[in-house]
This record gives structure tokens, C-alpha cells and sequence, in this order.
């Protein structure tokens, strides 16, 4: 028996997204008790999706340009968008619990669609992104081991930086005036929006 979509108005006023409604609730294979849920913005997202992919740390993101679709590897589960609006999240509790999360994403796609319509949409950032690896990222920070971020080495903590775990701004030694050479050649590898989507914190 087909379900009624469930319609959910988040924002009275949005520049590109307001509401979204869950169209499918299916069972999780990978995980008993969870359910999957297939969802629908009440907007297309092609014009923003590639601003959009570029918000997230590179090892969370699976973004296939030429088909503007994008899957994450986020709040312990897998969501890909769509540039239909579509959307499909795996591993839920239930439809609350996803309507709760896909809020957080509806914010952040109309800040993208802000950011391109005032000419600060910025590059497309997939080909940098899929060039950046842990080694890239260790050799461009102080390489102190001085476990300040909480992480054993500048090399594991480069590795947490690409998954998401980590954040720029817990390397302390970064901020130091000796280490300004460190930080330029950081930001030449990456540009301010990665800066920004790794969490850096600073001038």
C-alpha cells in the first residue's frame, strides 16, 4: 500500500528551500530496527550542489560533478542529495529523527544559494578535493607531535582532519607567528573554502 508523503514546512521564508516531505519509509538492511528514508525538498538543487559538496570535510564527501549528486558520510549514517531535491538517508531511528537532521542540511543549502547568488559561490572544489590526502595535509602543518589537539601525531591528526573528526583550529602551534610559513603553504593547498570547511578559525 502506497504511504501518503508526509509534509514538513521548516522555514517560512527560504531563499531556495522551505519545506521537505518524506515520500518513502523502508526498512535498513544494514542495521535492525532502522529504517530508510527516501525524501523530497520542495526545490532543485543543481545550482547549488557544487558550493554545497564543498562545505564538508573531504572525507566525508562522495560528489560525482557531472551528475551533481552528493553522498555524506555523516551523523553515523550515509545521506546522498540529489539535484531533483531528492534526498535518501540510511540508518534512522525514525522520520523525526531525520527531519531533525535533514533541518541542519536545509540551512546550509540556502546559505549556499545566498552565497551564489551574490557571486560568492565560489569554485567547484570535486578535482581539488579528490587530490588531498593526509600526506598533503602533514606537510603543511608544524609537525610537532605536541599532541595539543588531543590527537598522538601531526600525521594522525592530518588523517582525522580529512574524516571530519578533527578541526584546524585544535592545531595551536598553527596560530604561532614561527609557523606563518606552515599556515601560507596550508592555505595554498586548500583555498579559503576548505580553510573554512576543515574548520579553520583566523586570519
Amino acid at each position: 500500500m502506497e504511504m501518503k508523503e508526509l509534509k514538513f514546512d521548516i522555514f517560512k521564508e527560504g531563499p531556495l528551500v522551505k519545506s521537505v516531505s518524506i515520500t518513502k519509509i523502508m526498512p535498513c538492511m544494514a542495521e535492525e530496527g532502522r529504517v530508510k528514508l527516501a525524501m523530497q525538498l520542495d526545490s532543485t538543487l543543481d545550482q547549488v550542489m557544487p558550493t554545497f559538496a564543498s562545505k564538508f570535510p573531504p572525507g566525508k564527501v562522495n560528489y560525482i560533478p557531472h551528475k551533481k549528486i552528493l553522498t555524506l558520510n555523516t551523523h553515523e549514517r550515509v545521506i546522498s542529495f540529489f539535484p531533483s531535491g531528492k534526498i535518501m538517508m540510511m540508518n534512522t531511528r525514525d522520520p523525526e529523527e531525520g527531519i531533525e537532521i535533514i533541518t541542519g542540511f536545509m540551512e546550509k543549502i540556502n546559505q549556499c544559494y545566498l552565497e551564489s547568488e551574490s557571486g560568492n559561490g565560489g569554485e567547484d572544489l570535486s578535482e581539488k578535493l579528490s587530490k588531498i590526502g593526509p600526506l598533503n595535509l602533514y606537510n603543511c602543518l608544524p609537525q610537532t607531535n605536541c599532541e595539543e589537539c588531543g590527537t598522538a601525531t601531526c600525521m594522525a591528526f592530518s588523517m582525522k582532519l580529512l574524516s571530519g573528526d578533527s578541526t584546524l583550529k585544535q592545531c595551536k602551534p598553527l596560530l604561532k607567528a614561527e609557523n606563518s610559513g606552515k599556515l601560507n603553504s596550508l592555505r595554498e593547498l586548500l583555498g579559503d573554502q576548505l580553510m573554512e570547511s576543515l574548520g579553520w578559525v583566523g586570519n
